[in-house]
């Protein structure tokens, strides 16, 4: 006799989520939910809290690059792409491409759009790096290698693993790939309000609603286009690096056009 589906679902997610997370987060869909307010929370304290906070977003990288390990099981790993075969040099050099792409389009965007104003996404990212600050203190080869060694680095790997991996999958096995990226897409995008739309100085915190707007439309259409580069290669390495040669030629334009 077949098993009902209830009982394939659960066998299913069992062999997704490690056991102990499952009795106590639930379905992998709620558990990536939670996972995704936690580590939010974590990154909107480091950007809008005190100066002191900042370590806060390294960390909250990190703590993401735990997630296969801390929260799935080693079939998990598989599933979200950690494990499977699509490491080809097609694969990426055509996901390298298509992050550049994107990054290229933002960033001519912004600049057609705000110039140099601090309605331009860009200039908000430059000023996080305190490049004015920095830029008599060393030089330039090495001040850029500091910013954007790292901006290939944590983000991409951490993002990718939450966002292509850990949502992506959850969301797919509850309902199916078309809401899966829908929501790893939307979230991706107003994530990144903390980044540019949500600020706060002594005034209080601020909301620039066009330009903000406008900024998580692109990021979730970045994040479609890094869905692709999971999705049709079957791992998540591709998308890392579709996101690390985007976070490269954001930085590159910086240095290049607004300092």
């Amino acid at each position: 006799m077949q098993a009902p589906a209830l009982d394939i679902l659960g066998q299913t997610d069992e062999a997704f989520i490690r056991p102990f997370w499952g009795r106590t987060l639930g379905a992998p869909w709620r558990a990536s939910v939670l996972v995704l307010v936690l580590l939010t929370c974590a990154r909107g304290y480091a950007m809008l809290g005190p100066p002191s906070a900042r370590p806060l977003l390294v960390l909250q990288f990190l703590a993401m690059w735990t997630l296969p390990f801390t929260l799935l099981t080693r079939a998990g790993r598989s599933e979200i792409g950690l494990r499977k075969p699509g490491n080809t040099v097609a694969a990426f050099f055509w996901s390298a491409l298509a992050g550049a792409a994107c990054a290229l389009g933002g960033f001519v965007l912004g600049l057609v759009l705000f110039g140099q104003s601090p309605e331009n996404w860009n200039v908000t990212v430059r000023d996080s790096f305190r490049l004015q600050e920095l830029r008599g203190s060393m030089p330039g080869p090495l001040l850029f290698a500091m910013i954007a060694l790292p901006a290939m680095i944590f983000s991409p790997i951490g993002e990718e693993i939450l966002f292509r991996g850990l949502i992506q999958e959850a969301f797919t096995r509850r309902w199916n790939v078309s809401v899966a990226t829908a929501v790893n897409s939307l979230s991706f995008g107003l994530v990144h309000l903390l980044h540019h739309g949500i600020s706060r100085d002594a005034a209080g915190i601020h909301l620039q609603f066009f330009s903000g707007s406008l900024m998580v439309l692109l990021m979730a259409a970045t994040s479609y286009v890094f869905t692709l580069c999971r999705v049709r290669s079957g791992s998540l390495w591709p998308a890392m690096v579709a996101h690390s040669t985007y976070n490269l030629v954001m930085i590159v334009g910086i240095f290049l056009y607004l300092t």
